[in-house]
């Protein structure tokens, strides 16, 4: 029997009828007899549609025709519910009025092959090399899964493009931010209290007397009647003090700000 793996991620063994999850075996599923017959006889059908008459010779447990038909259906449909049963919900059949394929998008690799048979074999596979409809049939049914198939290569192509463009956008913004966000000034300002309407903040935490504030104030005209943020900054070597006023925050509202310097000769 030849076994094979489907699509990369399911074991067939075709002597058991065993479908089983290669990353968790735990995850396995039994074929009857009859599920299992059906399904090899589309592996070896090489993809083509295979009617449902076809199918008849597979089916063992009946010898009444409409009653085999009903079974074949019945056996198409345990196959995809014990793929489903197993996490794997991919298509693998495709069904149509009157037959049935292996789905063209199932990858099969073949991992053990001691399968001989004579010519007259009832279990030779069945190879398709012509079309087991008639050519005008064919033609007609073949068209709904190649027009599937390319609606799926024409969706995935556009998805890969909007993808690209949409990593550009984003690339662009991040790029454009990081050139362009300006270091937050005055994080190391802290505040210290209000004079009249003003805000006053101090560097480095270290503290000033509001009377000394208040003359720098006077000193440069600086009218605190209106709301002001003042930054006040005091080096430690104390020879020169730094006062930025602004109307608003500096940092959130990019408001200019007015500069006043004493420097301290000793």
């Amino acid at each position: 029997m030849h076994n094979y793996i489907i699509n990369d991620r399911v074991l067939f063994n075709t002597f058991s009828g065993e479908l089983s999850r290669l990353d968790d075996p735990k995850q396995l599923i039994i074929l009857d007899n009859n599920a299992k017959r059906l399904f090899l006889r589309l592996i070896d059908s090489g993809y083509q549609i295979v009617p449902f008459e076809y199918l008849l010779s597979d089916i063992k447990d009946s010898h009444n025709p409409a009653n085999t038909a009903k079974l074949i259906t019945a056996e198409l449909d345990h196959i995809v519910e014990a793929f489903r049963h197993i996490n794997e919900f991919e298509p693998v059949l495709v069904t149509y009025s009157n037959g049935v394929q292996l789905s063209t998008d199932v990858e099969l690799k073949v991992v053990t092959s001691y399968r001989t048979f004579d010519n007259n074999s009832e279990d030779k596979p069945h190879i398709a090399k012509e079309s087991l409809f008639n050519q005008a049939l064919r033609e007609h049914k073949d068209n709904a899964p190649q027009e599937h198939l390319e609606v799926n290569h024409f969706v995935w192509y556009y998805t890969r493009i909007a993808l690209a463009v949409s990593l550009f956008i984003f690339a662009l913004y991040f790029a454009l931010n990081l050139f362009s966000t300006k270091p937050n000034y005055f994080a190391d300002y802290h505040p210290q209290g209000k004079y009249g309407a003003c805000n006053v903040f101090i560097h480095n935490q270290k503290p000033t007397d509001l009377p000394h504030l208040k003359m720098r104030l006077e000193e440069f005209a600086i009218s605190c009647d209106t709301p002001k943020n003042i930054y006040l900054g005091l080096p430690a070597d104390d020879k020169r003090e730094s006062i930025q006023v602004c109307t608003n925050d500096p940092d959130n509202d990019k408001t200019p700000c007015t500069n006043f310097y004493v420097v301290k000769v000793k």
